[in-house]
């Protein structure tokens, strides 16, 4: 792949995250938010893919401000979902915590004018003449399957030993996306063949289903995170009770999710090794 059509590429994922962070403003709106991640995310597996091909990790990176970008409405996201979360968790309850969704909402208007201002700086079209700047000329397809070789070891080497923390889970999850989007836009391209010896006899759908079982229990691991000991000190007596109740919940449901995934990921490999060409 020469450097226009990488350029070309590029062009393609910023202008995605352009139209999404433009859209962020000033709703806030929790799927416009995730579509601006999404779209960020794909770009950065791209643009990764390019740069440990090609030797130049900084160069080729993402803008400091557009990472903050999505770093700020990650944050902005996660609260508003556990807003979400503990609205339906204490649906039937005749007493809500009031004061831990107040909590949550003072937590979001702190972080609101970050992202104003990281925003309105155009880090998007910023980070796209940084990056054009340092694209290669070429990316071979040989380095193309380094890469998803170098993936499909990380991931193999955590199933093989065993060692399958909520960080390492989270891990396994990050090089499969990397991994996922990658042959999604080299499909795209007319390249999506590359990926043929890869997959162990698995389709797209079945990837789609795994990597939505994982961030279930991210979101999980992101869900108790943000019932801060901290936080119930502040709280009046009833709201504190309330969310010990609620967390002791999620940690049962969520040892129950990763001993389901632990399950699934020893018994039935993922990956294997692509046949020699």
């Amino acid at each position: 792949m020469k450097r226009d059509k990488l350029n070309h590429i590029t062009h393609q994922q910023y202008r995605k995250v352009k139209k999404y962070g433009k859209n962020i403003l000033p709703g806030y709106d929790v799927e416009t938010i995730h579509q601006f991640r999404v779209s960020y995310k794909r770009l950065r597996a791209f643009l990764r893919m390019i740069a440990e091909a090609d030797g130049k990790k900084k160069g080729v990176a993402i803008s400091k401000n557009l990472k903050a970008a999505y770093r700020v409405s990650g944050d902005i996201r996660d609260r508003q979902l556990q807003q979400q979360r503990i609205r339906k968790a204490t649906r039937h309850d005749v007493i809500k915590p009031k004061a831990y969704l107040s909590l949550l909402q003072k937590e979001i208007s702190k972080l609101k004018p970050g992202l104003v201002e990281i925003l309105s700086a155009n880090p998007v079209d910023k980070s796209k003449k940084k990056t054009d700047a340092a694209m290669p000329h070429l990316f071979p397809e040989n380095k193309f399957r380094d890469f998803v070789h170098k993936k499909r070891d990380a991931i193999d080497e955590i199933i093989k030993e065993r060692h399958f923390t909520d960080t390492n889970i989270h891990t396994i999850r990050k090089n499969l996306k990397d991994l996922f989007y990658n042959f999604e836009i080299y499909g795209e391209h007319g390249q999506g063949m590359l990926a043929h010896g890869i997959w162990k006899g698995k389709d797209d759908q079945y990837f789609a289903g795994l990597l939505d079982e994982l961030g279930q229990f991210q979101d999980q691991c992101i869900a108790i995170s943000l019932i801060k000991p901290q936080w119930l000190n502040t709280l009046p007596r009833n709201n504190h009770t309330q969310l010990e109740r609620i967390r002791k919940v999620w940690q049962k449901d969520k040892l129950e999710k990763k001993q389901f995934l632990i399950k699934k990921l020893k018994n039935e490999p993922v990956l294997q090794p692509s046949s020699p060409k």
